[in-house]
């Protein structure tokens, strides 16, 4: 029996009356604990709560804001005609207007009627705002923020949109509904709970509060530090070991959805700039040119950076610390794919996508069903934004993942200690460019922080080193336009058109249509480099510089491809003679075993149905042991060739030979495996880590462990292979064998095992050590949900974080069967209100890989109707 459940006819558990009762009484019970707990006089980032406590307009009104909506007519000034909004069981409502202005003049209501302070925390982490609310703790994270200029791009944006484009009046128009609602509750004194508790009131919501909100995503997904990771690399290991072990192109075997053949052609150009890199020139002093001169350092290739430059690295690695873990990219872990009419049992195209991002309560997703004259569509968007992000129309349906490349560059001005405040930068003294920004804090005052920025983008440090950040995030980009766009395509080529004006954060974008057809496209800014390793800090004198971008007809891209299915993963998405560069094995590209098993199942399956796509969609399958774990046996067996193994060396190898690889809650063998990877990573770099003194304390990026996506793809790759690879080498691993390490690593492991379940155990179910936990944002743990036991690591499909205690990973999943069935599902609800039903109402159905019926509820069926006037 498939696990789907329709909308418009579920039985909720919980809908009778008296247990509804119960439930609302037990969980003000909870939060009344959780609210007590911080007390009168504040608790970390909570204030004093005072008037919160007030029985008139306090938190009190929780619960009244806590209630299914009822039938009824509301006003909402603005509108040109009747809106009406339908409510399912599970608060997806399905939003009918007669025009598209009140369209997104009615999503904007919604939106801040059910999700008003994660719109307002999301908008307050782009522009440096936290402060202002949660106090000084908060001020490293502004500062970041602030530096990296997601509000200037978003102001630069709304101008380049402009208030009577298309676009700028749908912004207009879902703004003015936010703001009514904002001002209906603070008439009624019930605002959200949590602005009560932290003292303030909501600002006006504007369009560039919209765009801000874009930024949030656009951060998350593709800014990093890895170029200074490198850095410190090169200057531990040298610079030779280091590309060894963390190449351009990854030693194991890679998936990619586009084969060519390719063509080298003319770079597209980069046609917009990072708002605040102006170009002002300073007078030049001919001893001061040659000073200049002498100061072109080369690319760092050499077998040390400087101290300067190790000391501005760990500058650098401490500033971006302070970005929130909702802006923290913590590597991608994304599936979709597609198949043809040919390959499926109904002969319709099917099209899976399930985005891996922080699983947050309330969930970054909202989902609606849409109709106006230009637009028919249903999925789910990020509150702040209108739209939606994924999902389809009439006639398509579409899906995202992230595509890795290198977005983030570092750059090492040359800089004279005679000339403060300036650079050289092609054969001229510039002067940098200096914006003052007044930080409010809580409780009254502003904190000065003053942003510094060159031609290539903000300084981040001046550490010896004054190094500066190019970050393709920072580039105005006319990604609603697309959006809009995809509504209304009818076939891939208006889509692909309409991806043109997507600049960041460049996504693999999956396509399927009720005419059977498939495809898969990675739109977006690709920089491209003379002579340069940009993988490394880049000397900032010019020669660097970014010189375009590929073209778009060039970018990875795959259509009706003659084995009739499309799909990424994080993977590179190209062959190693693509001529283009996109990024390195380290960070940037997933390990490809997601992708590898993707790729295989399509292969190996004659036709393709919505049972096995949810299958594969829920697999938990771990490719990686399935090659590791056989040799484990023999390596061991090897190392005691007179026996003399222990039982409980033998009990375990027992339990990894019977194991079919499956990362289940209750699998001992799973905990085996993790145990096992973890030493046999450590037992092969560890001597090599410790004797070149490589700073693991400076970054966890640097630390031995499976979050190293290079590495263990270097372990693979040797392990299967030992003979054509450099890992298992004298310089290395000191003249130890492969197998030598791998019984070392499982001796290890068995002494573990022991230590952590007790000498005695005979088993050591996964679910017992490896959680999921949904963390509110408000960090109260009583409003979060779990940790409970999960299932899947980071290279099953169902995809945890590296943690063992996952706080990411699919966060929707959705499947469409063109002109059929449409399912989803996340792990949340629809309002961000905890006493609310729909708070967490969709997570038990997550948790047991069962989908909602994406169908439109019929009036009949609705569980209430506003009528918006």
């Amino acid at each position: 029996m498939r696990g789907v459940f329709d909308r418009g006819r579920e039985t909720l558990p919980l809908r009778a009356p008296l247990r509804r009762s119960i439930l609302l009484l037990t969980l003000a019970s909870v939060v009344l604990l959780a609210t007590i707990s911080v007390g009168f006089a504040g608790v970390g980032t909570v204030p004093p709560l005072g008037e919160s406590f007030n029985p008139f307009g306090g938190v009190w009104t929780i619960a009244s804001n806590a209630k299914n909506p009822h039938s009824e007519t509301l006003n909402l000034p603005g509108l040109n005609g009747i809106v009406t909004v339908s409510f399912s069981n599970s608060g997806v409502p399905e939003i009918n207007a007669t025009t598209n202005h009140d369209l997104f003049e009615a999503m904007g209501y919604l939106h801040a009627h059910f999700r008003l302070f994660e719109m307002d925390i999301l908008r307050r982490e782009a522009a440096g705002g936290l402060s202002q609310i949660l106090g000084r703790s908060a001020l490293a994270n502004d500062e970041l923020e602030l530096t990296l200029g997601l509000e200037r791009t978003a102001t630069a944006e709304w101008k380049l949109i402009g208030a009577s484009s298309p676009v700028g009046k749908d912004l207009l128009a879902y703004a003015a509904g936010v703001n009514f609602q904002i001002g209906e509750f603070q008439k009624s004194g019930n605002l959200p709970a949590q602005f009560k508790l932290l003292h303030y009131v909501p600002t006006p919501w504007t369009p560039v509060d919209s765009l801000l909100v874009e930024g949030d995503l656009t951060q998350n997904l593709d800014f990093t530090t890895t170029p200074i990771d490198y850095s410190l690399l090169v200057n531990s290991l040298g610079y030779k070991t280091t590309m060894a072990l963390f190449p351009v192109i990854a030693k194991n075997l890679q998936d990619p959805y586009d084969l060519g053949p390719y063509k080298k052609v003319a770079l597209a150009p980069i046609t917009r700039s990072i708002p605040g890199t102006r170009v002002v020139s300073a007078p030049l002093k001919t001893s001061s040119a040659h000073a200049a001169r002498s100061h072109l350092n080369p690319q760092l290739v050499s077998s040390s950076a400087s101290q300067a430059q190790v000391s501005a690295d760990k500058a650098i690695l401490s500033e971006t610390s302070a970005i929130t873990s909702n802006l923290r990219r913590w590597g991608g872990d994304s599936n979709n794919w597609a198949v043809d009419s040919t390959m499926t049992t109904t002969g319709k195209a099917i099209l899976a996508g399930d985005p891996h991002l922080a699983q947050t309560l309330p969930s970054i997703w909202y989902q609606w069903s849409v109709t106006s004259p230009n637009y028919n569509f249903s999925g789910v968007g990020i509150p702040g934004l209108p739209g939606i992000l994924i999902g389809h129309n009439a006639n398509i349906a579409w899906s995202l993942t992230d595509t890795q490349n290198q977005a983030t560059f570092f750059y090492q001005e040359v800089t004279s200690p005679s000339r403060p405040n300036q650079y050289f930068w092609r054969s001229k003294w510039r002067e940098m460019n200096h914006i003052t920004y007044e930080i409010p804090q809580r409780g009254g005052g502003h904190t000065r922080w003053v942003v510094s920025l060159t031609v290539h983008g903000p300084i981040l440090s001046r550490n010896g080193v004054t190094d500066s950040l190019w970050w393709a995030g920072a580039i105005p980009s006319d990604d609603l336009a697309a959006m809009l766009g995809i509504y209304q395509a009818e076939n891939f080529t208006q889509f692909k058109t309409a991806l043109r004006s997507w600049l960041a954060p460049t996504q693999n974008f999956v396509y399927a249509d009720t005419l059977g057809n498939i495809g898969i496209i990675a739109p977006g800014i690709y920089p491209q480099f003379r002579s340069a390793k940009p993988w490394l800090p880049m000397s900032g004198a010019g020669q660097f510089d970014p010189v375009g971008t590929i073209p778009f007809a060039e970018v990875p891209q795959s259509y009706d491809p003659i084995s009739h299915y499309v799909f990424s993963a994080n993977q590179r998405e190209v062959l190693p003679s693509y001529p283009y560069y996109i990024g390195t094995s380290a960070d940037f590209f997933d390990y490809g075993y997601r992708a590898r098993d993707i790729s295989t199942f399509l292969s190996s399956h004659a036709k393709i149905s919505i049972a096995s796509t949810e299958a594969l969609q829920n697999s938990n399958f771990d490719l990686l042991a399935q090659e590791i774990v056989p040799l484990i046996g023999a390596a061991v067996r090897a190392s005691h060739p007179a026996g003399g193994l222990s039982p409980a060396m033998q009990r375990d190898l027992s339990l990894l030979q019977q194991w079919d690889y499956t990362m289940s809650t209750s699998s001992s063998a799973a905990t085996i495996w993790w145990y096992f990877l973890n030493n046999y990573l450590r037992d092969t770099f560890g001597p090599l880590w410790r004797s070149s003194k490589v700073p693991v304390g400076i970054d966890s990026s640097l630390a031995l462990g499976t979050n190293q996506v290079s590495l263990v793809e270097d372990i693979e790759a040797a392990s299967l292979q030992p003979s054509t690879t450099e890992i298992f080498s004298t310089a290395i691993t000191q003249g130890r064998t492969r197998d030598e390490i791998i019984s070392q690593a499982m001796g290890d492991t068995v002494a573990e095992l022991a230590k952590n379940f007790g000498a005695g155990a005979r088993s050591y179910p996964w679910g017992s050590m490896h959680k999921r936990e949904f963390v509110s944002l408000t960090l109260v743990k009583a409003l979060s949900y779990g940790p409970f036991p999960g299932a899947g690591d980071p290279w099953t499909i169902d995809a945890a974080d590296g943690g063992l205690t996952s706080v990411a990973g699919p966060s929707w999943r959705f499947i469409a069967e063109m002109g059929g069935e449409y399912l989803g599902v996340y792990p949340g609800g629809q309002s961000e209100n905890p006493l609310s039903p729909w708070y967490t109402d969709q997570v038990p159905a997550w948790r047991n890989g069962q989908y909602f019926s994406m169908a439109a509820t019929p009036p009949s069926q609705a569980m209430a109707i506003w009528t918006l006037r």
